[in-house]
Formats: structure tokens, C-alpha cells, sequence
């Protein structure tokens, strides 16, 4: 197994722009930790401008995140995990359930 590059994960990630305020993740220093795991798993924890974010808007930067993750050479699957958001769990859910083709148009 290669080495994945913890560097861009967080360019990844980070380059996942906020739909209301037109900043990235990065440049909001919204991106809380990057895990790298056995086998080309990688967990992002993150959070948002606000606990009371819209669903659709959580739900969409999660999605775009762990796409853009997902495209990080050595990578084989990336897992989101929202903080601080009062219906967390359930943007995780959405977030997660479903494979994101490698080659999906970028939602934002």
C-alpha cells in the first residue's frame, strides 16, 4: 500500500467551498482532523460556520468532501463525520450511505 499524502487530504477537503459564505472549508478552518487508516480508509472530521446549518447545505458539502477525498491517489474510501451540528448523526447518515462514483460531476 502507498503512503497517502495527509498534505492533500487536507487541500481535499479543504477545497470544498461554503455556499453561503463563498470561502472554502480550508480558508474557514472548518476541517477539525484528518484520520488516516489501514487500508486506504480516511475519516474527516469536520464542522460548520454554524450548529443550525441547513441539512441540505451539510449534506452537500459532506457529499462534495468526501468526493473530493475519495479522488486523493491511495485512497479507497473516505467516511465524513460532522461535529457540533444539531442533527449530526443524521447528515452523517445521508452523507455516508451510499458509494460516490470516482468520476461524479462536482456538486459546487
Amino acid at each position: 500500500m502507498s503512503e497517502i499524502a495527509l498534505e492533500a487530504l487536507y487541500e481535499a477537503a479543504g477545497s470544498v467551498p461554503d455556499p453561503e459564505i463563498r470561502k472554502t472549508m480550508g480558508e474557514l478552518g472548518m476541517i477539525d482532523e484528518i484520520v488516516v487508516e489501514e487500508g486506504g480508509r480516511v475519516l474527516v472530521r469536520y464542522h460548520l460556520t454554524s450548529p443550525l446549518c441547513p441539512s441540505p447545505f451539510a449534506i452537500t458539502i459532506g457529499k462534495e468532501m468526501r468526493r473530493r477525498v475519495e479522488l486523493v491517489p491511495g485512497v479507497e474510501k473516505c467516511v465524513v463525520e460532522l461535529r457540533d451540528h444539531f442533527i449530526a448523526t443524521d447528515i452523517a447518515a445521508k452523507v455516508n450511505e451510499s458509494e460516490i462514483p470516482k468520476d461524479a460531476p462536482a456538486w459546487l
